[in-house]
């Protein structure tokens, strides 16, 4: 539980206090000002919701936690475990301390913030002093006066600039990160949820282009203007008209959203800046988007043209033949443009990395970022020019490596179990890298055997696995442009190297082959659909399935208990597509199946355990010798539901004979790639 200093403080008081408390006894207690407790209640009730606890307030009488003993007693034990550490680690409280000086609008002395954070007035003053860049660059002011104290200085549009910035620095994504770390209680939690209810009820297709920490900014920017308008504090600096723009009616859109969710009124200038941060936000790359966003390409084209020259006349040829890449570029550059236009920061997290490891891309870029400003008068910073570095490094590596290489490489993709996240990993890559000569496997981290490593030039993985004693790279799942760049250069290092000598025995060939026909022909032996009541429970879902699947009630049972087992630790369900995909390896099957079933006349179940499911995709694979070749075998069919639109259709609607073709088709690749791996 990341909390600050102050709130643990207050929380600390309040539970030990046996009767109300008001605001002006809390302060005095600890040393602070009554304003200072009030701003702190909304959020502390917000964290108190996690331990079912509850701040009632009452006029006249004070403050106090109400709800069970022990889950209070809970919350203590927590608080006091960390009550007098120490913050020693300089990133991260420094990270606080510029939390709390965007919080708090009212000068505090030094003391107050050396007396936070448990360290001496001089190492505060160093940390005002480091963090008085980061501070800069979003047009504030520290401002420090001999009895004055310490604040922030600067208009609100900057203030929001800045919580937007610091929030979507130090978080992932709202859903993977706990309801009370630090970065949310720079707004009120209420408000983030409403602002993203009001978000996914929008039907705005061009949303969904947006890039996930572009979606994240979104709602920050979002949930910081609606408290704000709600104080009263509302952005006067002088804007232009911006009802003819591009994009100025998802705008509005948002805006009148807003208005009815909050019963506020929403001033043309802040639905301008709104339409500042949607056009200024980072966009996915798909074959979709450019025709989707409505890009006008002419300038930008001529614009990349004399980067190419620039950067590396020697492939500018081969560049402009880059169709992948000069589409990216392109849905990267127009809102980059916008950013730098209109003044809006942007932070870029492998930055440093971009530099050190790749400095020779890094300088070339930042002559390209020189066109960009002869071209549009526009100053490229840091941050810009390592995304570039990113497009044109990516890019380069792809044409210098189909010159180098020189037969197929071969590569191990690595998770947990072979079997869920690897295929994902695999489904990207293979997406990346659709025209080199690779071939990837997927692999679980225990069916790295010798075997497995003679034939595997090298292995990516997304935890670590130094145990292995392999060559590998640590990747991030979703594979991101660093990653594919890292790769590039691997896979080329291997295309030049002779190939692993193999055992090619004819008779272990043979006995493989055999072995393969078998375990697929026997899959699509066992295969077929089923035809479930709406009425049906979770539960009694799996239940089922498990008995179609099983020889016995016993091994039912068994079956039945792994896959409710493993839906208790990640669920299985998938409301987004309709889809239950029920997975596991269990001792109760002895054969690999696959099932497929749905709900009557492809409506959705009507259990609320089942809610947005239609049908699913139930598979299972023994406790064999064949864990790979099995895990490998199913995970192609997992991988096809997110890849063929028509088989995720038929699998809803039930159409068997459909899925059948389907899955003949999927499994027929798979057959013919293992016998030329044979």
């Amino acid at each position: 539980m990341e909390l600050t200093p102050r709130i643990k403080q207050i929380l600390i008081y309040l539970l030990n206090a046996e009767q109300p408390a008001t605001d002006s006894e809390v302060a005095d207690a600890l040393g602070v000002s009554k304003r200072t407790i009030l701003r702190e209640a909304d959020y502390i009730a917000g964290i108190l919701k996690s331990y079912d606890l509850k701040l009632v307030r009452k006029k006249g009488e004070g403050s106090q936690i109400e709800g069970d003993t022990g889950r209070k007693q809970e919350l203590l034990k927590a608080l006091k475990e960390k009550k007098d550490q120490v913050i020693s680690d300089k990133a991260k409280r420094r990270n606080l301390l510029t939390l709390e000086l965007l919080r708090n609008r009212e000068p505090q002395k030094l003391f107050y913030y050396s007396d936070m954070f448990g360290v001496s007035e001089a190492t505060i003053s160093t940390d005002l002093e480091a963090i008085n860049d980061w501070i800069s660059e979003c047009h504030l002011e520290i401002i420090r006066k001999p009895g004055y104290g310490i604040c922030l200085s600067g208009s609100e549009k900057s203030y929001r600039t800045a919580m937007q910035r610091f929030v979507t620095e130090n978080m992932k994504s709202r859903r993977e990160s706990e309801p009370d770390e630090n970065i949310y209680l720079l707004m009120k939690e209420e408000i983030l949820s409403d602002v993203e209810k009001v978000l996914e009820n929008i039907d705005e297709p061009y949303l969904h282009l947006l890039t996930n920490d572009a979606y994240v900014g979104l709602l920050v920017h979002l949930a910081v203007a609606v408290e704000r308008i709600g104080k009263g504090e509302i952005v006067s600096e002088s804007t232009y008209d911006a009802r003819f723009d591009n994009g100025y009616d998802i705008a509005k859109n948002i805006a009148e959203a807003l208005e009815k969710e909050f019963d506020i009124s929403i001033p043309q200038s802040e639905v301008n800046n709104i339409l500042l941060h949607i056009k200024g936000a980072k966009l996915n790359y798909s074959s979709d988007t450019m025709s989707e966003s409505g890009f006008q390409t002419d300038e930008l084209m001529g614009i990349i043209d004399a980067m190419i020259d620039v950067l590396d006349p020697d492939l500018a040829r081969e560049l402009r033949y880059e169709d992948d890449f000069i589409r990216g570029l392109i849905v990267h550059l127009k809102p980059a443009l916008y950013r730098i236009k209109n003044d809006m920061t942007i932070s870029n997290p492998l930055l440093a990395e971009i530099k050190q490891e790749y400095p020779e891309v890094y300088a070339d870029c930042q002559k390209a970022a020189e066109v960009v400003t002869e071209k549009t008068g526009l100053v490229l910073n840091e941050a810009e020019i390592g995304y570039l570095a990113m497009h044109f490094g990516a890019a380069r590596e792809k044409i210098e490596s189909r010159k180098r290489r020189k037969r197929t490489v071969t590569i191990g993709v690595i998770c947990a179990s072979g079997f869920g996240v690897a295929q994902l990993m695999m489904a990207k890559l293979k997406s990346e890298f659709a025209d080199w000569d690779i071939v990837f496997k997927a692999y679980g981290i225990d069916e790295i055997t010798q075997l497995a490593i003679s034939r595997t030039d090298f292995f990516i993985s997304s935890v670590r696995v130094d145990d292995l004693a392999v060559d590998y790279l640590m990747v991030n799942p979703l594979i991101t442009q660093k990653d594919v760049l890292q790769i590039s250069v691997k896979i080329d290092e291997y295309a030049s190297m002779p190939a692993r000598q193999e055992n090619n025995d004819f008779t272990r060939q043979l006995d493989e082959i055999n072995d393969i026909i078998c375990r697929v022909k026997g899959v699509m032996r066992r295969y077929h659909h089923m035809e479930i009541p709406l009425s049906i429970t979770l539960r009694s879902l799996i239940e089922l399935l498990a008995a179609e699947t099983t020889d016995g009630p016993r091994a039912a049972a068994v079956l039945a208990a792994d896959i409710i087992a493993r839906e208790q630790v990640m669920s299985q369900l998938f409301p987004e597509i309709g889809i239950a995909l029920f997975h596991c390896r269990s001792k109760a099957v002895k054969d690999c199946t696959i099932l497929t079933a749905s709900a009557c006349d492809a409506k959705e179940f009507l259990d609320e355990s089942l809610k947005g499911i239609k049908a699913a995709l139930f598979m299972t694979m023994p406790v064999d010798e064949n864990r790979q070749q099995n895990a490998e075998m199913l995970g192609r069919v997992s991988s096809a539901i997110i890849e063929d639109e028509r088989f995720l259709d038929a699998i809803r609607c039930g159409n068997e004979e459909e899925i059948q073709k389907k899955l003949q088709k999927i499994l027929k690749g798979y057959f013919a790639e293992q016998l030329n791996n044979l």
